[in-house]
């Protein structure tokens, strides 16, 4: 009785880990370049997303819903996006709040910052 339950036990935790694993949610692109800092940037988004059995999915960008899909196995979206800073985007089940899959959106400049950290103390006579 106790190696049965130790085996059901096993097989649910293993099971559990295979299902994380097949999880995917991508976006594209993952990166957009603006010329200086603090601008937005305007991007066509492509999510894709699949999961290992047919499920109630929601996509959220921070705390906005985006869409949601009822009983499916996998989707895609497009999204015109206006970004300025990295922002996260979430596969969640409605239903539960579980989070499913996260994927992000980087902004990067193409101009270095104007101001560098001093490397030394201003006190210091070296």
């Amino acid at each position: 009785m106790k190696y049965s339950i130790l085996v059901v036990f096993i097989t649910t935790l293993f099971s559990g880990f295979s299902m994380a694993q097949t999880v995917n949610l991508s976006v594209s692109p993952k990166v957009c370049v603006v010329s200086e800092q603090q601008e937005f940037c305007d991007l066509d988004l492509q999510f894709n997303w699949q999961l290992h059995a047919s499920s109630d999915v929601c996509l959220y960008q921070q705390d906005e819903q985006l869409q949601c899909w009822q009983q499916q196995r996998s989707g895609q979206y497009n999204y015109k996006a206006r970004v300025q800073v990295e922002t996260i985007y979430s596969l969640i089940n409605p239903h539960t709040g579980v989070l499913i899959a996260t994927t992000q959106i980087e902004v990067q400049s193409a101009h270095a910052k104007k101001n560098r950290r001093r490397l030394r103390s201003p006190w210091s006579f070296f």
